[in-house]
């Protein structure tokens, strides 16, 4: 870690959660994350406001077998945001999920039974996001026109749905496969809380996805996930979610379309379909 010279931190957001040490960037953070001896400083978008502070209210006081939960910091005047900060307890720990699937999977189980009980916040029904709008795709509370590039994987995995008897929704981590810290010694850490309101089988869902599209996980992954028609409906989900997600950022000009990305969906939903119809694709 390289010390920031140019801190977007003010030192009265330091102060107010009476952290000490030097400024460090801390990398992957996207320029606006940065660690203050042992605690973990996040620039918060206003619009995330209101679901960072919750999500920091799940956090403090999770407790989870096996899994590690960064604490939330509270500021001296009660506060888990500050303008537009949020503070947490360091966690040691790296992610990298390639070889550690099972891993990540007991640990997404793990934590889904933990947050089961929890209510669902009304912020989820408001949400405005590239993954909002692909969630709600995904789950049939809205409908997109998709770019005329990806129009034939959208329609294809469109052809691929059915109705399933889905379970019981509860609060999920929605975004797991890169936000777990791994540490010799130590249980695993979930980092990045990204809250919704779908089954939890469908938070394993998205690992297998993720894991399939970005992180060369093969046909095997599925096998870990679950079995049966409604997993792998759960899947088509997953995977109409990311399509959309990738669909809004490239109208929104926030990603390049690529050709690539399509040939990653593509694959995937190869090993769908294969697994769907029983037959080669």
């Amino acid at each position: 870690m390289a010390s920031a010279k140019h801190s977007l931190l003010p030192s009265s957001v330091i102060e107010a959660f009476n952290a000490e040490g030097e400024v460090v960037a801390a990398a992957g953070g996207m320029g606006t994350s940065y660690y203050v001896g042992n605690a973990v400083f996040k620039h918060v978008a206003a619009q995330d406001e209101l679901q960072a502070a919750w999500c920091a209210s799940v956090f403090d006081g999770l407790k989870v077998d096996g899994v590690r939960i960064p604490r939330p910091l509270l500021s001296s005047q009660g506060y888990y945001i500050v303008n537009g900060w949020s503070a947490s307890e360091y966690v040691p720990g790296e992610t990298g999920p390639h070889g550690r699937w099972e891993q990540i999977l007991a640990t997404s189980r793990a934590l889904h039974k933990a947050l089961s009980g929890i209510s669902c916040p009304e912020f989820i029904r408001h949400r405005v996001s590239p993954w909002a709008t692909g969630d709600r795709v995904a789950w049939d509370e809205a409908t997109i026109e998709p770019l005329e590039e990806l129009r034939q994987p959208f329609e294809r995995l469109i052809s691929f749905k059915q109705c399933i008897d889905y379970q019981p929704f509860q609060i999920i981590h929605a975004d797991l496969a890169g936000n777990i810290l791994f540490s010799d010694g130590l249980d695993p850490a979930v980092i990045d809380f990204s809250p919704n309101w779908r089954p939890a089988a469908y938070g394993d869902a998205i690992v297998v996805v993720d894991g399939i599209l970005w992180y060369g996980g093969g046909e095997t992954l599925i096998d870990l996930g679950s079995s049966g028609a409604d997993f792998l409906q759960l899947l088509v989900r997953a995977l109409l979610f990311r399509l959309v997600a990738y669909n809004e950022l490239v109208r929104a000009q926030r990603l390049p379309f690529s050709q690539l990305e399509v040939g990653r969906f593509n694959s995937a939903m190869d090993l769908v379909e294969q697994r769907l119809t029983g037959r080669q694709v």
